[in-house]
């Protein structure tokens, strides 16, 4: 058993298939599952049951698998605290973000982080917040940038909060009358805004999920005329007079900021934890250090 083989293992359990983790791992199908049989032979035990469609982990395979994630981890946290300890200032970072948080949040950042570890190479993957931290929990990024979870994390995950972040109620012009907004005239009351046509994001998108907890909150039902994908498209839309939507506040601060818009906090406590996510057990080397607090620098201080 090696790590070679750990790895193959585990790549063919995450795509359930021999032929998509051959392609991958840029390796032969053949090649491929003459390696799994050896191990299998070797261990004396099947760890794939192969008359199912998409191949799964038998018993023994799922204990492999999971051994075989921590021994990988044990080996990338020693080649970090290594790397470290010789000061090396060359490496990989590979960070999970929405994308248009990453359009937001991202510029900045890197171009700080790049004057101090130039020799850093940073990859993204961006992606809805649940696929993110799947991608997160298999290994295959070392941080995770999102809202927080209101349902909670696995054990295995450890978050940090970078910054705060209001959620915002934008119409287009005339839409907001004065017996919507609370007697100061700050905050939209939600509850007399409930019947309007609303553009919201789809299901799987932290976004979704924090409006659909503000409509229970206030017994009612969205009057949803379209759906999308992007927190932007629904900024503009509304914008335009198409219907209301509810935005986190970077989706605003793109366009040059909550002037430019008619928009309205939804009030003091209507606001959501924008965290970084990494595995509890992984070693933090300085440069993925370095990288969070220049993000807490950058962004905790404009709330």
């Amino acid at each position: 058993m090696d790590f070679r083989e750990l790895v193959y293992i585990t790549v063919v359990a995450d795509c359930k298939s021999v032929t998509a983790a051959a392609k991958k791992m840029y390796i032969s199908q053949p090649s491929l599952s003459q390696i799994i049989s050896k191990v299998e032979n070797d261990l004396g035990i099947k760890l794939f049951d192969r008359t199912a469609y998409p191949i799964t982990l038998t018993y023994a395979g799922e204990k492999y698998v999971d051994t075989a994630r921590k021994i990988l981890m044990m080996k990338d946290n020693l080649r970090r605290e290594l790397t470290d300890i010789g000061n090396g200032v060359r490496g990989k970072i590979t960070v999970g973000i929405p994308v248009e948080r990453a359009g937001y949040m991202l510029p900045e950042t890197l171009k700080e982080f790049r004057r101090v570890y130039p020799g850093v190479e940073i990859r993204t993957q961006e992606a809805k917040a649940s696929v993110l931290l799947e991608s997160l929990q298999k290994g295959e990024t070392n941080l995770v940038v999102i809202p927080k979870n209101e349902d909670g994390l696995g054990p295995e995950l450890q978050e940090e909060l970078i910054y705060r972040e209001e959620l915002l109620f934008v119409a287009g012009p005339g839409v907001v009358t004065p017996d919507m907004l609370t007697e100061d005239g700050k905050y939209i009351r939600m509850e007399r805004v409930t019947d309007l046509p609303f553009i919201i994001l789809k299901k799987g998108h932290a976004i979704r999920r924090a409006v659909d907890r503000l409509f229970r909150d206030c017994g009612a039902t969205p009057n949803v005329i379209m759906e999308t994908t992007s927190n932007i498209n629904a900024v503009q839309l509304a914008n335009s007079g198409y219907g209301a939507t509810i935005v986190p506040e970077r989706a605003v601060e793109i366009f040059g900021g909550r002037e430019k818009f008619n928009c309205y906090p939804l009030g003091e406590g209507y606001a959501w934890d924008v965290n970084v996510i990494y595995l509890k057990e992984s070693y933090l080397d300085g440069a993925e250090r370095y990288f969070i607090e220049v993000m807490k620098k950058l962004f905790a201080q404009r709330r």
